[in-house]
């Protein structure tokens, strides 16, 4: 995932629109679709790695996605 999209902290982003997940990582929020698709898939891969069980590596993305996917609606809606 592109620096520029997904970062711990925003630096020197500061005002920019983000989504957090609850990891505490912040992703910027960007005007194109595709590259928050991509942004939120390479960060439910992340928390996939993290789990050995394969059910529950599955839930757990599930979940990542879903939160991320809804917060990124949300913000596209108000504005």
């Amino acid at each position: 995932m592109p620096s520029h999209i997904a970062k711990k902290k925003t630096g020197g982003n500061k005002g920019l629109p983000v989504v957090k997940c609850s990891c505490g990582v912040k992703i910027m929020l960007v005007p194109n679709a595709k590259i928050m698709s991509e942004a939120i898939e390479a960060h439910v891969a992340k928390h996939k790695q993290k789990v050995k069980n394969p059910k529950e590596a599955e839930a757990e993305a599930e979940r990542i996605r879903e939160d991320l996917i809804i917060q990124v609606l949300d913000m596209a809606s108000e504005a």
